[in-house]
């Protein structure tokens, strides 16, 4: 639960110290519509990701 509090936290909850904008900005994640689409993107990137280090 903390990995995926911290996910949320840093990727995907607009601050308000931050005029309402999120602290690590993903380009992929600005023009979905909802929290749900924003996170099936963000695993989705997570997964293509470690894809991609797999030898």
């Amino acid at each position: 639960f903390v990995t995926l509090f911290c996910v949320y936290f840093n990727f995907l909850r607009p601050h308000s110290a931050l005029e309402k904008k999120v602290p690590v900005l993903i380009p992929e994640l600005d023009k979905l519509p909802n929290m749900p689409a924003k996170w099936t993107k963000l695993i989705s990137l997570s997964q293509d990701w470690l894809m991609d280090q797999t030898p």
